[in-house]
Order: structure tokens, then sequence, then C-alpha cells
């Protein structure tokens, strides 16, 4: 079995942004769809957002801003966030009541503070979202700019498993068409289908030869609710109607927008989106670009990423062989430095990058004796058949 660990540099191949241009990519694509409103106005409020950034006083955000690294942004912003947790808790904790008054008003001076923050913040992870869902529906794997992508999962044999800590589902979509992945367990969870909201005719998939773990979330995936453990709702007194559930059992974490299964071709199937409950599409589960992730209690209540953060460790500990392609393990990805050195067989790593400085950096970090081979991209490694290493050429 191989493992294969795609950044960014991959999904590059066909026409995604890297992490340092993804703000920009946003930015065009809210300006683009003009008068439009889906949780907030794509003018007024996007617009807003960068006069608020542009021009606050507070050095760190506005140079956040001036970077246009989104990475940068949001930490800013959530950083605000996890002190006024901090400070909540703070005064809520407090046993005399003179000292709770007095941090209650201290809480209250500075949520007032940061109201900005949150709201703006919101306003990022909604366009974050839109974006990546708005690709999604447009990617057309027609394209030869795909070649790249169809011939690397040409290469993908069963048992294989892909670690990704890309948003978009390009890699799904070819190899679904190659008949080696499947929406029914190759996320690694199990899902279950029905023909529509209104039919619970089961729709049956076949399995996954090959499993494709989105360590940060992904596009069109979404929250479904959860209960207490023994909890059965019945649907009388004003409770939620079991119906709304459709035929998902109550454990499963993960819902597919239909709309989502559209983009891969998938028609007239129902991935049991609880789309009866007007807060579901409030629950993307993403975990946005920053160096505050929280994977063990993420804000939207899925806790699916300590399952698959377990999973990726297995299969890099029971790889023969460990590609780490496109990815140059940023600093804010603290979490998958930690995954990476606790699990990697030594020696057993091979880094794909065109940039020289992070494949030594890498090559080092895993001893994989291959720091000093050639630095390709992931077009160019494809292109010499994704071999174990790639000749080193001097400059001219």
């Amino acid at each position: 079995m191989k493992c294969y660990v795609l950044g960014a540099g991959v999904s590059k191949s066909v026409g995604y942004p890297l992490g340092g241009g993804l703000f920009d990519e946003i930015d065009k694509f809210i300006r683009e769809s003009g008068a439009c409103i889906d949780r907030f106005d794509y003018r007024k409020d996007w617009g807003n957002l960068h006069h608020w950034l542009e021009t606050n006083t507070n050095p760190i955000v506005a140079q956040a801003y001036r970077s246009k690294n989104i990475e940068h942004i949001f930490t800013v912003l959530d950083f605000a966030i996890a002190l006024r947790g901090t400070a909540l808790w703070s005064a809520y904790k407090e046993k005399t009541p003179e000292e709770r008054n007095r941090l209650s008003t201290e809480f209250d001076d500075f949520d007032k503070k940061i109201e900005d923050y949150q709201e703006y913040r919101r306003i990022l992870l909604w366009a974050l979202e839109h974006y990546f869902v708005w690709r999604h529906e447009d990617d057309s794997a027609d394209s030869r700019e795909w070649d790249s992508l169809k011939a690397f999962g040409d290469k993908l044999e069963s048992g294989d498993v892909v670690i990704t800590f890309n948003y978009d589902a390009t890699l799904e979509r070819v190899l679904l068409s190659q008949g080696k992945w499947s929406p029914k367990d190759g996320f690694g969870f199990e899902l279950v289908f029905q023909e529509s909201q209104y039919n619970d005719k089961p729709i049956k998939f076949d399995e996954s030869k090959i499993l494709v773990l989105h360590l940060h979330g992904a596009t069109g995936w979404y929250r479904r609710p959860t209960f207490a453990p023994g909890y059965v709702p019945t649907g009388s007194g004003g409770a939620v109607s079991p119906g709304v559930f459709g035929a998902a059992p109550l454990s499963t974490s993960i819902s597919l927008d239909p709309l989502f299964m559209q983009g891969l071709g998938i028609f007239n199937v129902d991935a049991c989106l609880p789309d009866l409950l007007p807060i579901s599409n409030e629950h993307h589960v993403m975990l946005h670009p920053s160096f505050l992730k929280d994977y063990e209690t993420d804000e939207t209540g899925s806790h699916v990423f300590p399952n698959l953060w377990r999973m990726a460790a297995h299969a890099l500990r029971q790889a023969e062989r460990t590609y780490v392609i496109g990815y140059s393990l940023p600093r804010a990805d603290v979490a998958a430095l930690t995954l990476f050195v606790t699990n990697c067989n030594q020696g057993a790593t091979c880094v794909v990058n065109p940039d020289g400085g992070v494949k030594i950096r890498l090559g080092s970090l895993f001893q994989s004796g291959g720091r000093f081979d050639g630095a390709v991209t992931f077009e160019e490694w494809v292109s010499l058949g994704c071999p174990e290493r790639v000749p080193w050429k001097p400059k001219a």
C-alpha cells in the first residue's frame, strides 16, 4: 500500500490558487458575482470588510490585510474570538460576586470592541465556502489541464490512501470516473443515500478502492444534527420529525450537499442533507486556513476530524512508500508536522515539490535520503511516470 499526501500544488494543476493567492481569488469571485445576497451582501458587506481591514487601527490587522494572506487574516480574527471565550469563562468561573461583576463588566466592554471582528470573520468564512462551492460546480474535467490529474489517478492502485489538505474534490471527480472511488465510503466514513428528500428508496454505490482523507474538511461536507446518546426524536410535541434525517443513521456525522453530488456527475440522489433544518446551511464542515485550527471541537460540532486523523496516522505507518506532493508543510500546520514525524517510516518518503528549499527541508525532516533530488512540479513528476526519485539537474 502506498500513501500520497497532497497539497495545494496538486490542485494548482487544474487552476486552483495556492494559499498565498486564495484571498485575491475569493475577492475576484465575490466582486464578479454582482448584487448577490447569500447570508451576506456581496457588494455592501464585502466592501465594508475590505474598508475595515484596510483602515484598521490595529497594526496587526492592517498588515495581515496588506499581505493578502488569508491564513494571516483568519488568524488575527480567530485570536480575537479565542480571547473572547477566555474572558467569558474567567467571568463565569469566578466565585465571589464582586469579582464576577468586575470581570463581567470587563467582558462586556471587550465584547463590544470586537463585534466587528466577529462579524467580518463570519463574512470571510461564508465567502471562502461560497468560492469553493462555485468552483466545484464550475469545474470541468474535460479540459487538457486535467490530464496530469487523470494520469495520476491511473497510477493509484487498490488499497492506496490519499491524505489531502485541500478543500476541493478534483481528485475524487477523477477517481470516480475511473471506477476507483465512491462517495459511499471513499471519504473515510460510511454514508447512506436515498433517491430524494421525499423518497427514501435506498441508492447503493460500490465500495471505494481508494480512500481520500480530507484532514481539513472539504467542499460539500455539511454537519447533520447530533443528539445525546440514546435519544430518539419522536416527531411529537413540536420535536423534530425523524423524516428530517433521511435514511442515514443518527450517528452519521457528515452529509453531502445534493449540489455537490451533481458536481461529481451524480444526479437524482440525496445524501441525507437535512434541508428541512434552516441551520444546516450554516455548518459547512471545513477547517478554514488559520494558525488556530481546532480539530477536536470544531465550531461545526461534527467531531469527524479525530477519526480522520487516526486513519491518516494508521495509513502512514502501514505505507511501504509515502509521497508528499505539492505540500510545503507551512508553519500553521503544527498538527500535520506531528502527524508526519510520529508516523512516517524513516527513509520511505519521497518529496515532490518545485521549490528546492522545501525539498531539502522536508527531505531532512523525513530523513528520506532524497532531499537533493530534482525539484519538479506535480505535472512534471506525473509526466516522468511518477518515479521514486527525480534526477537532479544543475541550472545553467
